[in-house]
């Protein structure tokens, strides 16, 4: 890849990557550009239907192409070998948000706007449907066509972990959603980028304006356990004040 200052976002979707990326000006920034071509081939390669050499020329020949210093993306973490080999001085921001409202944001996203057919294969693959059963007390994910909670936060986990471990640390920012704009500076810095270079004015997330009360009606002992099977040392690290949905501002 040419030289010129990278910043890849790998935060979970609904984590505030919308949020990361408008952060810049006068910066080549994307949030999830063209998506449907990087999916089929992450799925691909998943499925062992093409190969690495597959993958990799789909990243070099898509980052000439649109030539970004910041591109933002929640599969973007599917790639994340790949952009550290290929790109050895780039930086990496996770943001990561704790797992009680993320849920919740996700649910009600997918509700509002049902997904293409590339977005559902992806989330069928990511959040394992068909591996997981519906216990009784959540029926309402599987009347709305939902997955389960064992899906949805293991795979929480799973993204989070993956940009922990494989990123080494010296180009790894994680941020907490709710401290974006707070530590808008200091990302930039991060990224090789100068104070011009962020608009703080206009950060935004990408919210919904209006929600199904969908994890209001799962039984709260039973999200708690789950929670706490799925991502609780994830969530004691970077979220100790949060120990229960109401600690979430989900009541």
């Amino acid at each position: 890849m040419a030289a010129r200052p990278r910043l890849y976002g790998i935060g979970t979707g609904k984590s505030g990557t919308s949020a990361l990326a408008s952060l810049f000006t006068g910066v080549p920034t994307a949030h999830e550009p063209e998506p449907e071509p990087v999916i089929h081939a992450v799925l691909d390669y998943a499925g062992g239907r093409s190969d690495w050499r597959s993958l990799q020329t789909l990243v070099l020949d898509r980052d000439r192409r649109l030539a970004l210093s910041v591109d933002v993306a929640n599969f973007n973490i599917f790639l994340v070998d790949l952009l550290l080999h290929v790109s050895p001085d780039s930086r990496f921001v996770l943001t990561i948000r704790d797992c009680y409202s993320w849920l919740d944001s996700l649910l009600n996203h997918y509700l509002r706007i049902p997904p293409t057919a590339a977005w559902r294969a992806f989330a069928d693959w990511r959040f394992q449907r068909g591996q997981f059963s519906y216990p009784t007390a959540e029926q309402i994910l599987e009347e709305k066509g939902l997955y389960t909670l064992a899906g949805y936060l293991s795979y929480w986990t799973a993204h989070v972990s993956k940009a922990i471990a494989s990123v080494p640390a010296d180009r790894l920012l994680i941020v907490r959603t709710d401290q974006i704009a707070d530590r808008a500076l200091e990302i930039a810095a991060f990224g090789g980028f100068g104070p011009a270079q962020i608009a703080t004015g206009g950060i935004h997330e990408y919210r919904n304006p209006s929600k199904q009360r969908i994890v209001q009606e799962i039984p709260v002992a039973h999200l708690q356990e789950q929670v706490n099977t799925h991502c609780g040392p994830l969530m004691q690290r970077f979220f100790p004040e949060i120990r229960s949905p109401a600690d979430a501002g989900l009541h």
